[in-house]
């Protein structure tokens, strides 16, 4: 089972925050990173939109993305949330194993 980093924008911090400790309480990700303040220029009911968001950085494993996806999606208020996989990412072994061992696989 590899590594992966998922990619998604919510709309504010406290909620940033709320998703990244469920995720990592319920050990569907080892560690969020949370960058505030990052800026959003795309297109939406066919208007160029602009706006800040927090993009969030979600550490886990290829076997919890799915269950993840849910619990985000049960949470986040946009129509069309970011979820963007990266897959098989690699990292120094004892990262990597802590990856795992934070997933529980």
């Amino acid at each position: 089972m590899s590594v992966c980093i998922v990619l998604c924008t919510v709309p504010e911090e406290n909620l940033a925050k709320r998703v990244a400790t469920v995720l990592v309480e319920k050990n569907l990700a080892a560690c969020v990173k949370i960058i505030p303040k990052v800026t959003a220029i795309y297109r939406w009911d066919e208007k160029v939109v602009t706006d800040t968001e927090c993009q969030l950085m979600i550490k886990t494993v290829t076997d919890r993305v799915e269950e993840a996806f849910l619990l985000v999606n049960k949470h986040h208020p946009y129509d069309v949330p970011e979820w963007v996989v990266m897959p098989d990412v690699q990292g120094s072994d004892s990262y990597i194993s802590w990856i795992h061992e934070q997933t529980g696989t």
